[in-house]
């Protein structure tokens, strides 16, 4: 996968973080990143490359500002998964996946994962976990209106 963001599997979104953005590309990957949450419908984000990307002050500054101005509507993404092969380094990435998930800011859980599979399958879990809340807060609100 070599696509910055690729919503093809929606609403499984992959993004793909690669070592530099280009400060001629920073705004341009922006737009592909908020258009995400444009369409105003949960998603789970599937993640490989870089954790950010360096020597990209451009985009991580934007990228990092967009982050804090939008916390209420990160909450459609239903979920985070970074996918990592490598023991340590998946290691490593755990650690911050729990403190990210103690955070009281975290707009949605973060996880990691050995493989696509695995990625796959808690993503999905996420889905129908956040469907079935959709389907049972719309059944109480319909039950609410019924005399």
């Amino acid at each position: 996968m070599n696509d910055f963001i690729d919503t093809r599997s929606w609403p499984l979104v992959y993004l793909h973080m690669p070592a530099q953005v280009p400060d001629t590309e920073a705004d341009a990957r922006l737009a592909q990143f908020k258009a995400l949450y444009t369409r105003a419908e949960p998603f789970v984000l599937l993640m490989d490359g870089e954790e950010l990307p360096r020597h990209s002050p451009r985009f991580v500054s934007a990228y990092v500002q967009w982050s804090r101005d939008n916390v209420a509507q990160q909450r459609l993404c239903a979920g985070a998964i970074r996918i990592e092969a490598d023991v340590a380094r998946r290691r490593a990435y755990a650690e911050k996946a729990r403190a990210w998930d103690r955070a009281e800011h975290a707009p949605y859980p973060f996880r990691i994962a050995a493989t696509h599979i695995e990625a796959r399958a808690q993503a999905q879990a996420w889905l129908e976990q956040r469907s079935g809340r959709a389907r049972t807060s719309a059944a109480t609100r319909g039950a609410r209106r019924s005399p």
